[in-house]
């Protein structure tokens, strides 16, 4: 790709990523005001359940087929259609069997997880389109796409908000701004790249899963690590725990929107490279983005460090105050976070994922471990240190990987290439084979 296209782009996903996030920012400054806090952490709490539902149906599709369209176009809507028809039957079985539980468990609790997994499951869908979207280099219609979602979904909030409808009645909204959302992106893939053959087929569906597998255990393992202290404060402490660590945590993960719409661009890049062993540039790409992450993830938690006690009431309000002193603890998290998300994605990328299932396993252990002595000795504070701690080695852990894996490629295609001719000056040519290489990887 050409260095003003990537430009062009990361300022695309960069915007589109800024006005999902604050508008979801908007949307919780909206309801925490007029939400009482103990049913906030409840909903969080659903919220935090859903997702986790919809991390098992996604089975790692998007990932794969943001690696399988980027790697060859030409099949794009053939994917698609695999992904979706594997996904639909699974996405309606885990809504009914979610339902199930929480009214056979907590039927308190029924309508709300009713109205949350919907919107959550509906609203999950959209990730295929999205991978699709950046898988054939439209950055554009994913920007398009997610910020109107997210934009429709303010408008029906403040709505509802305004009316003095009930949390059930503003869940329903969001229900149906998820609808919308994706069948507004199915629209625009018919219209622009044709009709998607859905693939109803056993055998294919069968391939599709184990393929993706490694990728959904990398992003199922990330998310229970992500929230098993929402979950253990739930369970050890109380929904009001819960409500004040979520508060510092959804403000942790707004941090994100300065490292992802890199991940998003370069990621598809980088599995092209790959496919084509240009390993030379992938090293000089993968320096290029962890330096400028672990850059951005220093000056972001000193920012976050310095505007904690100004921007908790501000979001959340003042019932809130006790979220301060557990945002500051999570933004020292945030250069960890920012490298692991690069790293994560690279991992994907260079086809580590499958070592880094192991890595990202064994941080959740720790994860449980640490927080079932943490929580009911310190609480939410307890489990933002804990966070810290485990998000730091996992970070380490999936870095080392991308290392050992780009120095082995590396070291193949050197013992793989054939001597050079006699009289030829084969070293001064192959550092500056080299040093073109990896300037035209990192300038895109």
């Amino acid at each position: 790709m050409k260095r003003t296209q990537v430009t062009g782009d990361l300022l695309l996903a960069t915007s589109s990523e800024l006005a999902q996030k604050l508008g979801g920012y908007v949307v919780l400054m909206l309801l925490s005001r007029h939400v009482d806090k103990g049913r906030m952490g409840e909903l969080f709490f659903a919220v935090t359940v859903a997702t986790f539902a919809a991390a098992v149906t996604e089975l790692g599709t998007s990932r794969y087929l943001l690696r399988e369209v980027a790697g060859s176009p030409a099949r794009a809507l053939a994917r698609l259609g695999e992904v979706l028809a594997l996904r639909i039957p699974l996405l309606a079985a885990a809504f009914v069997v979610l339902n199930a539980a929480v009214l056979a468990l907590r039927p308190e609790l029924s309508v709300l997880f009713l109205l949350t997994s919907a919107y959550v499951l509906v609203g999950d869908l959209y990730y295929s389109y999205g991978a699709f979207f950046l898988g054939v280099r439209r950055v554009g219609l994913r920007a398009a796409t997610g910020a109107g979602g997210q934009l429709l979904l303010v408008a029906v909030v403040a709505a509802g908000v305004a009316l003095g409808l009930s949390l059930p009645a503003i869940l329903g909204g969001y229900v149906a701004a998820s609808a919308l959302t994706v069948g507004a992106s199915a629209l625009v893939v018919r219209r622009q790249f044709g009709r998607v053959p859905l693939a109803w087929d056993a055998g294919v569906a069968r391939r599709v899963a184990g393929v993706s597998a490694p990728f959904f255990l990398l992003t199922a393992l990330g998310l229970a690590h992500s929230k098993a202290d929402t979950a253990m404060l739930f369970a050890l402490a109380s929904p009001v725990a819960v409500a004040s660590y979520e508060a510092g945590y959804k403000l942790l993960e707004v941090s994100r929107f300065a490292v992802r719409p890199a991940v998003m661009i370069f990621f598809p890049i980088a599995a092209a490279m790959a496919a084509r062993a240009e390993w030379t540039g992938i090293a000089a790409l993968v320096r290029r983005l962890v330096g400028v992450a672990g850059a951005l993830g220093v000056v972001t938690a000193a920012a976050v460090l310095a505007a904690a006690s100004a921007v908790v009431p501000l979001v959340w309000g003042a019932q809130y105050a006790d979220a301060v002193p557990i945002l500051r603890v999570l933004s020292l998290t945030i250069p960890s976070l920012f490298v692991g998300t690069v790293a994560l994605f690279l991992a994907g990328a260079l086809h580590v994922e499958r070592a880094a299932v192991l890595v990202t396993a064994a941080a959740l252990v720790a994860n449980v471990a640490i927080n079932a002595v943490a929580i009911p000795r310190w609480g939410a504070l307890g489990a933002a240190w804990c966070t810290l701690l485990t998000e730091t080695a996992l970070t380490a852990g999936v870095m080392a990987l991308v290392v050992r894996r780009l120095r082995a490629a590396q070291t193949t295609a050197r013992s793989a290439a054939p001597p050079p001719a006699r009289g030829t000056p084969d070293l001064a040519a192959n550092d500056l084979a080299a040093n073109d290489l990896a300037a035209n990887a990192a300038n895109g």
